[in-house]
């Protein structure tokens, strides 16, 4: 299955939040937030979080990944 791809710049702005409110619901600190939105790979699980918890997706969508 492909990867899925999440701009997390793009959603948070489109949510009308800051990048403390953003990246705190998953558990991620502003400072580790604003390096994955310049660019830095997100890790598996931050993308499995940022698809549950802004997009509704199921966490089974990203479990695939692995296969």
């Amino acid at each position: 299955m492909k990867t899925k791809t999440i701009d997390p710049r793009i959603l948070r702005r489109q949510l009308g939040l800051t990048q403390s409110d953003f990246w705190r619901q998953i558990g991620i600190t502003q400072s580790g937030g604003s390096r994955y939105e310049s660019g830095r790979p997100m890790p598996k699980t931050v993308r499995t979080l940022l698809g549950a918890v802004y997009l509704g997706e199921p966490v089974s969508a990203y479990q695939q990944e692995a296969a």
